[in-house]
């Protein structure tokens, strides 16, 4: 009698076991097929993230009135209305908007690169939130 409770028990236990790994098993694939599904879309968000921070960067360390940093600045207003409104979330966007009201006002090249590693630090916790916790560092 108690070896027939015993059995029965082990084979609830196994049951349960294998019913746990199984739905752990699902909900991994499901993870990994999500982020698989929007690589080429969070590849593209960090390919213009970057390009923006670069762009910025560049008018934040150039010289004033150099030809180059006109074309950047162009660069930089073309993603800020183009681009980066379909892939920027609210951080970005705050530092996008943030970075080209100093770009407006002329600020100074240290006002500007401040402007610049917030742009980066808006980025980098959007594609952690987005890709993967190990942007957070």
């Amino acid at each position: 009698m108690f070896g027939e409770k015993l059995e029965y028990g082990l084979k609830v236990v196994g049951s349960v076991a294998a019913l746990g790994g199984l739905l752990l098993a699902g909900a991994q694939f499901v993870v990994n097929h999500s982020v698989e599904a929007a690589k080429p879309y969070l590849e593209r968000k960090l390919k213009l993230c970057e390009e923006a921070v670069v762009t910025a960067a560049f008018i934040a360390t150039a010289d004033a009135g150099a030809a180059a940093a006109e074309a950047k600045t162009l660069q930089f207003w073309q993603l800020y209305w183009g681009v980066m409104g379909l892939v920027a979330n609210q951080k970005v966007t705050h530092a996008m908007v943030a970075f080209g009201a100093k770009l407006r006002a002329k600020e100074s090249s240290s006002s500007l690169q401040v402007g610049v590693l917030e742009l980066a630090s808006a980025c980098r916790q959007e594609m952690a939130a987005s890709w993967s916790p190990i942007w957070r560092r």
